[in-house]
């Protein structure tokens, strides 16, 4: 009787902690984000539903997935891209010009900064290796072949003048479609440049 009692009560206080941990999970859910959380809206978009969104409707809810997104690592949004290609892809597709301008805007441009500051800064022989590292990755993406290629092809001449001495002159006027495409480099250049300048 004594035993089954403090099962009862070790019973009920576990269940008092888990609905604690519930509690505040459900409270901070809006101020964490990872990988799923983020495939989830994408895969959940009114509009890839079927459901009919208005624009304010799809403005919002571009914000809550541009939020989510920029609270991911660099380490979590490669993880996301390996994951949910497939999912990412028909979603930008889905987007107007517009829409992903305002994406682009809120994720992409802010790495340019990051990786401009740190490269002033940074010793000659360093700058010029992390950019030679810059224009290897340009070229991986390409491809050696068409079927490869991720890049349209009216985005080849605009590759070819990436190689040239100032490759973040040419990425600043990179078209929506191509910051998108780059940015994977963008976030990895961007680790790179915050990791040299920690040391």
């Amino acid at each position: 009787m004594f035993l089954n009692r403090i099962w009862i009560i070790a019973g009920l206080l576990l269940a008092a902690i888990w609905t604690g941990v519930a509690i505040v999970m459900h409270q901070t859910d809006d101020l964490v984000s990872w990988p799923g959380k983020v495939q989830d809206r994408l895969e959940q978009a009114p509009w890839l539903m079927g459901e009919k969104a208005s624009e304010e409707a799809r403005r919002s809810y571009l914000a809550l997935l541009i939020r989510d997104y920029n609270r991911l690592d660099n380490s979590q949004r490669k993880k996301l891209r390996e994951d949910a290609q497939e999912s990412l892809d028909k979603f930008f597709a889905s987007l107007t010009d517009q829409e992903k301008k305002l994406y682009v805007d809120s994720t992409i441009e802010p790495l340019f900064e990051t990786i401009e500051k740190g490269l002033k800064v940074m010793p000659a022989e360093e700058r010029k290796r992390l950019i030679g590292r810059m224009r290897g990755d340009v070229k991986n993406l390409r491809g050696s072949n068409a079927e490869g290629d991720r890049l349209a092809e009216q985005d080849r001449k605009f590759m070819e003048d990436l190689m040239a001495d100032e490759p973040m002159l040419f990425l600043r006027g990179a078209s929506t479609t191509q910051k998108l495409e780059l940015a994977p480099i963008l976030e990895d250049m961007q680790s790179r440049v915050q990791g040299l300048r920690g040391r």
